[in-house]
């Protein structure tokens, strides 16, 4: 099995298509098709089915499209490492949930970099059990976490908190401040599970007595701006980080609805690996410059 062969699977799963991958990577259907074949053989399994649809994936196929975004990245990583050990240029790679990675880290990301502008700087926003993994492996120089962790490899340290707000379209008609029972009757848009803000929201319902099958939940959605985008049309109410929202609602295109007896604020912790890696001070002195930092520097 090759990477290449990786590669190009992955590109026919996105486009679900082998002749527009063949096209774009200039090399002829056959051929193509030939490649998927051995790595089909080399995994021993049907990657694909071909439908009226175009090209869809197998149960197999859907397992080795996560795992071959895995390997791709870390061989990503892998190839830049080597590139900057060759180059001696310093690369900082920021690992943040994604409201994190939106909302509040770009604006550090700046002052990181007329601080040291020798290094390159990347930010990847994902959960935070994903921040941790990428850490801990050395993917990541930083991260940025809801909540903390007890890993004992990690230097971990609370950096800023944010609460989780229930809001609406500027125009929507609702009362300015709801019970618990009232929010039943409206529609709601909320993140999917993978979201810390929708874990901490389900579990504080339910230490109120509540479960999420009561109310009338229209969407999940995985991003931010989509949930936003619903809700400013009017489709409802969400639970958003009011990070997420400061900006729509100082623009009068959302409202805060008050939530009685609702309160739920979370905090934000840095990660790094209490050792650096290579004994290298710099890297050392940026972790501590965005330890330092972020409290002061949030977008």
């Amino acid at each position: 099995m090759q990477l290449e062969h990786l590669a190009l699977f992955m590109k026919i799963a996105q486009e679900k298509s082998i002749s527009k991958v063949a096209n774009a990577s200039h090399i002829s259907q056959p051929a193509l098709s030939l490649q998927m074949q051995k790595l089909e053989d080399a995994l021993g399994c049907r990657l694909f089915e071909r439908s009226n649809r175009g090209i869809q994936l197998t149960d197999a196929g859907m397992i080795t499209k996560r795992y071959a975004a895995q390997l791709m990245f870390t061989y990503e990583q892998f190839v830049e490492e080597l590139h900057n050990l060759r180059n001696h240029n310093d690369t900082c790679r920021v690992a943040a949930t994604q409201v994190a990675a939106n909302y509040a880290i770009p604006c550090t990301l700046v002052k990181a970099k007329e601080k040291f502008p020798d290094f390159t700087f990347t930010l990847a926003s994902m959960p935070s059990r994903e921040v941790l993994r990428q850490v801990l492996g050395s993917q990541a120089d930083i991260g940025f976490i809801v909540g903390e962790t007890q890993e004992s490899e990690l230097f971990c340290k609370n950096v800023f908190s944010d609460q989780v707000v229930l809001v609406a379209a500027k125009d929507y008609t609702v009362r300015q401040s709801l019970s618990v029972e009232g929010l039943k009757h409206h529609p709601l848009v909320l993140l999917d599970e993978s979201f810390s803000s929708y874990r901490m929201m389900a579990d504080q319902l339910k230490s109120m007595g509540y479960d999420l099958d009561q109310f009338k939940v229209s969407y999940h959605l995985d991003s931010t701006e989509s949930v936003k985008s619903m809700v400013m049309s009017g489709n409802g109410l969400t639970f958003l980080p009011y990070m997420a929202v400061k900006k729509e609602i100082y623009l009068q295109q959302l409202k805060i609805v008050d939530t009685e007896n609702f309160c739920l604020r979370y905090d934000v912790s840095i990660v790094y690996k209490q050792k650096t890696e290579n004994g290298n001070f710099q890297m050392a002195m940026v972790k501590k410059y965005f330890e330092n930092m972020v409290p002061t520097t949030i977008c």
